[in-house]
């Protein structure tokens, strides 16, 4: 009889939650040499997670080959029979996972479901508490569920790989796009950092999607936008030294990758439960402003019209990037 633990787990979207949840996975195994998870993601994000020892990821298309259910059951059915895991976590509770999920509890699997705390994140948002939990440690409260030896996630056994090291760490990431209004950077003042990092002899890039890489119009012979880069991605992450992120998937991307980060919290909050677990990170939030947070995951408008919580000191950034040292 063996002691090893093999764990199944499903998360399709969206990239940020993803890679945060992966970091909790890749945490695990390093605590605990017994465990081991295959992963069900969606193909885009599976190929820029990193190649852990321990996890297997798995892409499954559910908008496209595997979008019905009746699709998913047939892959799940033999999934589960060829492999037969130990346990089962459904990490979304997401329509999405129901196959998954029902599937597993009918054949007889010990299965669990990530909690969503909805009234918390009511009463969080209405300033009757002061914090939410991490999902970090949601996830790791389910995982000890199944007898994963799992002190805290807090990275604290996390190294650079040896392969990673050997890449040059030579540029700055600079992302001031997110899905939300109230979590973007404005461009103008992510100007004023990028000139002053350029005018220290730093080389940056500005990571963004094709779309909205389309509003940057600065140009310098030491910044390169992420859609002309000839390179992964994840190469790009690997090349990174340090980065300025908003509240997005990029704070989790950074954590995964060991990049030292600043960043940036506007109409949402580190409190909400969605910090990266980097232990070289410097979170920057708005000051003396009652309304904040007012989201959980961001919204598009501004209920004071001015979106104020985007008026983060130029300075109060640079200094961050002086503390980070590196």
């Amino acid at each position: 009889m063996t002691d090893r633990k093999h764990i199944a787990v499903a998360r399709f979207s969206a990239l940020g939650d993803v890679f945060m949840l992966f970091s909790v996975l890749e945490d695990a195994t390093y605590q605990d040499s017994s465990v081991s998870f295959t992963l069900f993601t969606r193909p885009d994000i599976a190929s820029n997670l990193p190649s852990v020892s321990g996890i297997r990821v798995i892409d499954l298309d559910v908008s496209g080959d595997y979008r019905s259910w009746l699709s998913q059951l047939s892959f799940f059915w033999g999934w589960f029979r060829s492999n037969s895991p130990n346990f089962v976590f459904d990490a979304h509770s997401h329509l999405r996972t129901v196959i998954f999920y029902s599937l597993a509890y009918l054949m007889g699997y010990k299965v669990k479901r990530l909690s969503k705390h909805r009234n918390l994140r009511k009463a969080f948002l209405r300033k009757k508490i002061k914090s939410l939990p991490s999902i970090q440690e949601e996830i790791s409260l389910v995982l000890r569920s199944f007898g994963v030896k799992y002190s805290s996630p807090m990275f604290s056994l996390k190294n650079p790989l040896e392969k990673i090291l050997a890449v040059k760490k030579s540029m700055w990431i600079i992302c001031p796009f997110a899905s939300k209004k109230t979590k973007s950077w404005p461009i103008n003042k992510a100007l004023i950092v990028v000139e002053k990092l350029l005018g220290e002899g730093n080389s940056i890039i500005i990571l963004g999607t094709e779309e909205e890489l389309k509003n940057w119009n600065y140009s310098h012979r030491n910044l390169s936008l992420a859609s002309d880069m000839k390179c992964s991605e994840k190469e790009i992450w690997l090349m990174a030294k340090g980065a300025i992120v908003c509240d997005s998937a990029n704070q989790h991307i950074a954590a995964a990758y060991n990049v030292p980060s600043i960043i940036l919290w506007m109409g949402t909050s580190p409190k909400a439960g969605f910090k990266a677990l980097n232990n070289h990170s410097i979170s920057i939030e708005p000051e003396n402003l009652k309304c904040v947070p007012c989201s959980i995951a961001g919204l598009n408008y501004c209920s004071r019209k001015d979106f104020a919580c985007k008026n983060i000191a130029s300075e109060k950034i640079l200094s961050a990037v002086k503390d980070l040292s590196i």
